[in-house]
């Protein structure tokens, strides 16, 4: 038996072309080709003149949209496949940036990113992969690059500026100090204004007792600071994040509350495109319908009438469907509570408890009517900013003589209250309209299209956490990771049509 034979000392006498050593099926090549279709001319111009070359933003878009797709979001992990990879060294061209050029270029260039995004759209549309007949919009928390033990309250804030605000008063007092110790030094006062200034940085820096490295760290620490005392003006909340202010505590999926934001994503039911995407604070999904809408009009014109819009009762409120009529869209948002009521019911029915759902209205008068013919009048009616919907409570005249007093309430003065939502005609309609067999198909069909996207970015894209700061810069990354996944679909489409 042989062994074949390697050729690990010798050298090339001619190198090889790079595309040899890659596959010819590999998404690299879609990368390459869809990003030299972008526009890069607002670049060319900026970077024209006279100054030291820069690498051009094809490149670093190249590689940065091909990490995504590997799963690869660390700077410097992406400058070393650059290094070692052969699909990156042919994406960058055979140059080789470094972490600092490829993060600066991911957090300065916004504009860019949303653009590339916007761009996957347009080329899915070109190939037929957009219906635009059916849309599913679902949010999800993402971590933010933040831990939990990095907060303060707002009371805390405030005592901390006010030493901040004390810090520099007699840092500019020791300044004025040393400006004097200066100015009657021998020779000081013969020296230019150039040479005075050096002296005294020098000095400065010799007499400091902070090292520079913990002089950066606490001019970032007072910049935090300050977007923090923002932060509180603008949301009133109890705690915020020192290292990412512009976090919010909210609960995930798991039951736990923590620093992140709330991702959005509008994903088109034909082939799983996702349309459009954001990326928010708000702690739930109510207010979110509207901007997603805005979106999706902005990539793809104007919705027809009668598209399917499919949501989660996280999205359930009255100026949603007031939204969705007036556009002439086709909405199918199940009730929040609806779920909760089956549950309750089947639990209340095995133990004798009389639930609400057993009680019937009289629309004529304006009354609810109990299992045991007892009438329950209108008590008062209040706004619940939770669910945004005004609420009507209505309570029971006879209850306290009841056979089934025991199993209706718990109540101290023994008579039974009901809170009951005013919901608007339209909501009616979708409510009654979400009971349906057909409805509830339509709504289920989320389950393989929107759930599968966040699924994917989260289990196979590991993008559980983000790994930069502020909202402008995870919005970025929000932007590469749907970029990504709306490439890596036509890609798989491609090769099944080839196949």
């Amino acid at each position: 038996m042989t062994f074949i034979q390697s050729s690990k000392n010798q050298t090339w006498l001619l190198p090889p072309d790079i595309r040899n050593i890659i596959s010819s099926d590999h998404i690299c090549y879609l990368v390459d080709s869809f990003v030299d279709e972008l526009d890069f001319t607002d670049f060319e111009l900026r970077y024209a003149g006279a100054g030291h070359p820069a690498y051009h933003p094809r490149i670093l878009c190249k590689i940065l949209i091909q990490a995504m797709i590997d799963g690869t979001r660390s700077s410097r992990a992406i400058a070393r496949c650059v290094r070692e990879n052969v699909a990156y060294m042919y994406l960058a061209e055979k140059l080789m940036p470094d972490f600092r050029t490829i993060s600066d270029f991911r957090k300065n260039n916004g504009n860019l990113i949303r653009d590339i995004f916007k761009n996957t759209i347009y080329a899915a549309r070109e190939v037929g992969a957009v219906g635009l007949g059916q849309l599913s919009i679902d949010g999800s928390v993402v971590k933010a690059f933040a831990s939990n033990n990095s907060t303060v309250t707002k009371g805390e804030l405030d005592v901390i500026d006010d030493y901040i605000d004390q810090m520099l008063k007699e840092s500019t007092n020791n300044d004025e100090l040393e400006d004097k110790q200066l100015q009657q030094c021998r020779g000081y006062d013969q020296l230019g204004a150039t040479s005075k200034k050096r002296v005294k940085s020098i000095c400065k820096k010799y007499t400091n007792k902070l090292h520079n490295s913990e002089e950066k760290r606490n001019l970032q620490c007072i910049k935090n600071l300050k977007k923090a005392k923002d932060e509180s003006s603008i949301d009133n909340v109890g705690k915020f994040s020192l290292t990412d202010p512009e976090s919010r505590f909210i609960k995930n999926k798991k039951g736990r509350i923590e620093l992140g934001y709330n991702t959005q994503l509008t994903v088109d039911h034909k082939k799983g495109i996702i349309i459009a995407n954001d990326v928010c604070q708000d702690r739930n999904d109510v207010h979110q319908l509207k901007p997603q809408l805005t979106l999706v009009e902005q990539y793809c014109g104007q919705l027809k009438e009668n598209t399917k819009i499919c949501a989660d009762s996280g999205y359930m409120s009255e100026k949603n469907i007031q939204l969705l009529m007036q556009k002439n869209l086709d909405p199918y948002i199940p009730e929040r509570t609806d779920k909760n009521n089956i549950k309750k019911v089947q639990k209340y029915k095995k133990e004798g408890i009389i639930h609400a759902s057993f009680f019937t209205y009289d629309d004529k008068r304006d009354v609810y009517i109990c299992p045991e013919n007892q009438i329950l009048k209108l008590y008062y009616e209040f706004y619940d900013k939770r669910r945004l919907l005004i609420r009507r409570v209505y309570r029971g005249i006879n209850c306290r003589g009841c056979k089934s007093n025991q199993q209706c309430t718990n109540r101290k003065d023994k008579t039974r209250q009901l809170k009951v939502n005013c919901l608007s005609n339209d909501r009616k309609c979708l409510k009654e309209k979400m009971r349906t067999v057909k409805a509830q198909r339509t709504f289920e069909e989320r389950k393989y299209t929107v759930e599968p996207a966040i699924g994917n970015y989260k289990q196979n894209l590991k993008f559980r956490e983000f790994i930069t700061r502020g909202l402008n810069s995870v919005k970025n990354e929000f932007n590469l990771v749907c970029a990504a996944i709306n490439l890596k679909k036509l890609w798989l489409q491609s090769n099944n049509a080839n196949n």
